[in-house]
C-alpha cells in the first residue's frame, strides 16, 4: 500500500467521522442541547459585563438568535382594595356580579385597558335575575383588553379532565424544558367560576392545595399550566398569549419579548423583590364613583395606569400571599427585571464551508500520520487544543459558528486512525533515503 494511498484513506474516513456528527448535532436532542450551551458558553466568556439570552433554534435552523436584555422600570397601576367596609357603597361583600359590573365598568370608563381580579368570581343561582346578572358582567369583562381571573385548585384522588375555559388560557407543557416530574400537580377547581363567556379572559390560580409550603408560579393540569395570578397580570401587561411564554425549569420564564423571570426547579421565584410598587390606591368607595377617578394620578403625572388590580382585602381571603403589599411588590418586581431588546443573527457556516472545515483538518490529520510518533501525539495535542479557539474566534469575529462535536470528532478519528496505520508508512528516515 503506497503511502499517499494510505494518507487518502485516512483523510476520508476521518472526513465521514465529522460528517455524521454534524448530522447527530442536528438531529440528536441530547447533542444539540450540548451544542447549544457550548454557543452560550462561548458568549457568554467573550461578553463580559454584557447580559443576553439565546433564543432555541429548530433543528433545521442554521441561525442562532442572540438577544441582548436591557433592565425594566416599574410600571404604574390602580389597586383597588375590596373588604367589608366596602358595603358601604356596594350590595354585598364579597361583591355581588351587579357590583362588579360597576366597578369594571367606570374603570374602563376611566382608561384602564387591564383588570385584574385576585377574588374568584363565583356565585349560585339559576333564575332569570341570576343570568341577567351575569351577562351584565360578562358585558363589563369584555369591554376590556384583557381581564385576568382566578380560581382555586385543588389535587385529589380523583382526576379529572381540565375545563375548556382553563384550557384554552393555559401554558401548553410543550413550552417547558426541564424535569417535567418536580411540577406541582392539580386536577380540579375548588369552585367553578361563573363568569367564563367572555373571550378576552385569562384564568389564573389564587390558591394551589396540592402541595403544601411551595408558591411556584404555575402548576400542572394535564399537559397544561396554569399560571399564578401574578404571572397571569404580567402576560397580560406585557400582551403575551400562552403559547409564547417559555419555560426553562431551574433557570427561567420567558415572557416573549417581556422579562425574563427566574425560578427555581419547580416554578418558585428566585428573586428579590422591590420595596416600593408604584400604584394609585383607590378605594372601593371611590372607585365605583367614576367622576372621583380621574383626579387621581401616579406622582401627580398625567398617565392612567393601563392595569386596574383589584385585591381581596377581607380578613377571611385564603390567599397565599402574606400581605397584598406583598403580591403588589411581585407584581412591580416583575417590571423591573431584564427584557430582550434587538437580536443579533448567528449564521452557521454553510454545508461547503462546514464541510471544507473538516476536510483540512482530516488531511491534515492524514499527514501528520508520517511523523515519528512522540511528535506525531505532541501534534495531534496542540491541534486539539487549537481547535476550540479556532471555533471561538469564529463566534466572536464573525458572527458564525459550526457545531464543535463534529469539529472534535474528526481531529480524535484522525488521531486514532493515525496511531493504528502509521505502520504502513515508510519511516522518515526510509523516505529521506529514498529520496
Amino acid at each position: 500500500m503506497t503511502p499517499w494511498l494510505v494518507r487518502i484513506i485516512l483523510a476520508v474516513l476521518a472526513l465521514e467521522a465529522g460528517v455524521c456528527v454534524a448530522f447527530l448535532a442536528d438531529d440528536w436532542d441530547p447533542l444539540r442541547k450540548k451544542e447549544e450551551i457550548f454557543f452560550e458558553t462561548v458568549l457568554s466568556k467573550t461578553r463580559s459585563g454584557q447580559d443576553f439570552v439565546l433564543d432555541k433554534s429548530q433543528p433545521i435552523s442554521r441561525v442562532h438568535l442572540v438577544r441582548p436584555l436591557k433592565e425594566g422600570a416599574v410600571q404604574p397601576y390602580f389597586h383597588i382594595p375590596v373588604d367589608e367596609k366596602s358595603t358601604e357603597v356596594l350590595e354585598s361583600y364579597p361583591p355581588s356580579p351587579t357590583d362588579w359590573h360597576a366597578l369594571l365598568k367606570h374603570m374602563h370608563e376611566v382608561g384602564c385597558k387591564i383588570a385584574a381580579i385576585e377574588q374568584p368570581m363565583s356565585w349560585e343561582g339559576d333564575d332569570l335575575y341570576h343570568w341577567g346578572r351575569l351577562a351584565s358582567l360578562d358585558r363589563s369583562l369584555a369591554l376590556y383588553e384583557t381581564a385576568v381571573l382566578t380560581v382555586d385548585l385543588q389535587r385529589l384522588p380523583k382526576h379529572e379532565a381540565i375545563p375548556e375555559y382553563l384550557r384554552r388560557t393555559a401554558i401548553p407543557l410543550s413550552n417547558v424544558n426541564g424535569e417535567l416530574g418536580s411540577l406541582v400537580r392539580v386536577n380540579r377547581v375548588l369552585h367553578a367560576p361563573s363568569a367564563t363567556a367572555a373571550q378576552n379572559i385569562r384564568f389564573s390560580f389564587r390558591v394551589q392545595e396540592s402541595a403544601e409550603g411551595v408558591a411556584p408560579q404555575f402548576v400542572r393540569w394535564d399537559d397544561y399550566l396554569i399560571p399564578s395570578f401574578p404571572l397571569a397580570v404580567a402576560m397580560a401587561h406585557y400582551k403575551i398569549p400562552p403559547d409564547r411564554v417559555k419555560i426553562e425549569l431551574g433557570r427561567h420564564i420567558r415572557l416573549g419579548d417581556g422579562p425574563i423571570i427566574p425560578i427555581d426547579e419547580i416554578g418558585q421565584l428566585q428573586m428579590k423583590l422591590v420595596e416600593r410598587p408604584q400604584r394609585a390606591e383607590i378605594s372601593a368607595e371611590i372607585a365605583v364613583l367614576k367622576s372621583e377617578i380621574p383626579q387621581t394620578r401616579i406622582s401627580g403625572g398625567s398617565t392612567i395606569p393601563r392595569c386596574a388590580l383589584f385585591t381581596n382585602a377581607g380578613a377571611d381571603n385564603p390567599s397565599p400571599w402574606d400581605s397584598h403589599n406583598h403580591l403588589q411588590k411581585i407584581i412591580s418586581s416583575f417590571d423591573v427585571l431584564p427584557r430582550p431588546d434587538g437580536t443579533e443573527l448567528h449564521h452557521r457556516l454553510t454545508i461547503a464551508g462546514e464541510i471544507a472545515l473538516l476536510g483540512l483538518i482530516a488531511i491534515t490529520a492524514a499527514f501528520l500520520a508520517s511523523i515519528p510518533k512522540l511528535l506525531r501525539n505532541f501534534s495531534f495535542l496542540i491541534l486539539t487544543l487549537l481547535l476550540p479557539a479556532l471555533l471561538v474566534a469564529l463566534f466572536v469575529g464573525s458572527h458564525k459558528w459550526t457545531p464543535f462535536a463534529p469539529v472534535l470528532a474528526t481531529i480524535l478519528v484522525g488521531w486514532i486512525l493515525a496511531t493504528r496505520m502509521a505502520r504502513h508508512l515508510p519511516s522518515p528516515k526510509v523516505a529521506r533515503t529514498e529520496c
